[in-house]
């Protein structure tokens, strides 16, 4: 793990509490590793004021706050500002209180009056590392490592979530929402690994996905299911026709040449599409449709196929 050793960073300290601010700020003065810029903010609402002006680095949280107190105050934190690393300070030498606050999100803790500068500093570093650590856990969890694009458990969620505000929006206006699920898989793709390699597979399944993102409107969303597979959600379109013409793009965009390490590959895709509500208001079973119509636009390839419009394309 990469520890910060050199540099400047921006402490906001959270504390209505006078001596303990000026403490903290001299225990980071004698700092000889890092430097540190010093700011303060007496409440909570305050705070979180000066995080959304941006370029803080970590925040030191009391938790007995004019406007919050206890454990509540770490959780409207990390509500707030949930990528932003935090160390709590506690006058309480409280153990309990420790765990608690590394269960609801805290990097670490420190006790008041039990704090030298190589500790506070050495904690800061640590934490900071931490939580980037953290982020790269929580991303690996839900995104492609090739890609980077979502993964299939993304995708699913993704997924859902979009099917609910359809649901929603159902509720409360006159027209239905409709969404497309589209699948694509390459063609040949196996021919590239066999000839290439699955280095230059890899690499090739990159350029794709970049490709296939520049494709895509922005609010459409894009992932990667696994080997040659890619999805889209593609939400609030007029129906079927708007499907095809995003269709249209994507294979347009796959049947331009990519350059390989100055090699050109031509590569075309296969596409299904599935439709909600028109085939199904149920996520499995919309691609499932998509995938049965992706396997008929297989049999002549660089073609798409709609469940909904069962070879009219």
């Amino acid at each position: 793990m990469k520890i910060i050793m050199n540099g400047r960073l921006k402490v906001l300290f959270i504390e209505d509490n006078p001596g303990d601010s000026r403490l903290i700020q001299e225990l980071l003065r004698e700092g000889q590793e890092v430097l540190f810029d010093f700011q303060q903010a007496e409440s909570l609402s305050a705070g979180l004021a000066y995080l959304t002006k941006g370029g803080i680095d970590i925040t030191l949280l009391d938790l007995s706050l004019p406007d919050s107190q206890g454990m509540e105050t770490l959780v409207r934190m990390r509500e707030r500002a949930p990528g932003m690393p935090v160390v709590v300070l506690t006058g309480l030498d409280d153990e309990k209180l420790g765990v608690e606050a590394l269960q609801a999100g805290a990097q670490d803790y420190l006790v008041k009056g039990q704090i030298n500068w190589q500790l506070l500093s050495r904690t800061i570093r640590y934490a900071i590392e931490r939580k980037r650590f953290e982020q790269r856990l929580e991303f690996l969890a839900t995104h492609d490592d090739l890609t980077g694009l979502p993964n299939r458990y993304l995708f699913r969620n993704l997924l859902e979530h979009a099917l609910e505000r359809a649901r929603r929006k159902a509720g409360s206006a006159e027209n239905h929402e409709v969404i497309s699920v589209m699948l694509l898989d390459l063609d040949n793709f196996k021919d590239v690994n066999d000839s290439l390699g699955h280095a230059q597979g890899d690499k090739l399944l990159c350029l794709v996905a970049k490709r296939l993102q520049s494709c895509l409107r922005r609010s459409d969303i894009a992932a990667r299911m696994g080997g040659d597979e890619f999805t889209i959600i593609s939400e609030d379109i007029a129906g079927p026709e708007d499907a095809a013409t995003i269709a249209r793009k994507v294979l347009e965009g796959m049947s331009a040449p990519f350059t390989l390490d100055g090699k050109t590959l031509q590569v075309t895709a296969s596409l299904g599409i599935s439709m909600f509500p028109i085939d199904s208001e149920d996520p499995e079973i919309l691609l499932k449709y998509a995938d049965m119509a992706m396997y008929r636009a297989k049999q002549t390839r660089n073609r798409f196929c709609s469940h909904v419009l069962a070879g009219k394309e």
